[in-house]
């Protein structure tokens, strides 16, 4: 495989989308070979969301998972396809996110760690970043962005805060264990670009 695999994560409103659309861009200037991949795609976003209400999928339930694990072993054949052809592959979310799920929430959350890294296993098969950057934004500034910049209503703010407060300990807990770099994303995406863009030349070179 000759290709290189860059991840970024982060919680909702940290700025992975736009980072990865910038890092997505500013390769393909430099003349890459560049492919996007998500777990979601916008275009098949009425396929999943007909799967979730036709199969009145919750959640919280084993169901619901194991429907995202194959949406995540969908999106890794697909970068490992793309790796094959000594493309740049450049993701929004990898396994991070979904031990940061099960570790702290839902079902799985009660059932062992070596359950959670097998059916992690499953999907990924221990297919590893080159380059994983965690954006790491304070939980206030996260829901300022969405709330003010993107107009996403939120009902419970404090419940809200509770909830992403857990996920950014895991997150850092998680990032620092696996080796990927934190990258803060506090003071704009200014600052933000220019770290990550040195991180990717230096992976890439």
């Amino acid at each position: 495989m000759n290709g290189v695999l860059i991840a970024v994560e982060g919680i909702d409103g940290s700025g992975k989308s736009t980072l990865v659309k910038y890092i997505e861009n500013e390769l393909k200037k430099e003349g890459c070979q560049v492919a996007r991949v998500a777990t979601r795609e916008m275009e098949k976003e009425p396929v999943f969301q007909a799967v979730v209400d036709g199969y009145s999928l919750d959640p919280h339930s084993p169901a619901y998972m194991f429907f995202f694990q194959l949406l995540h072993a969908h999106k890794a054949d697909r970068a490992r396809r793309a790796l094959e052809e000594g493309k740049i592959v450049v993701t929004d979310r990898w396994d991070l996110s979904f031990y940061v799920w099960h570790e702290n929430f839902g079902f799985f959350s009660k059932e062992s760690n070596d359950l959670r890294k097998g059916i992690s296993r499953l999907a990924f098969r221990d297919l590893k970043p080159h380059l994983g950057i965690y954006l790491d934004v304070s939980v206030d500034k996260a829901l300022d962005r969405r709330m003010f910049g993107r107009g996403d209503v939120v009902n419970d703010i404090e419940a809200e805060k509770r909830f992403y407060t857990t996920v950014v300990t895991a997150y850092k807990s998680l990032a620092e264990h696996h080796g990927w770099i934190t990258v803060d994303a506090n003071d704009g995406f200014e600052q933000v670009r220019k770290t990550a863009w040195k991180l990717v030349q230096e992976v890439v070179k």
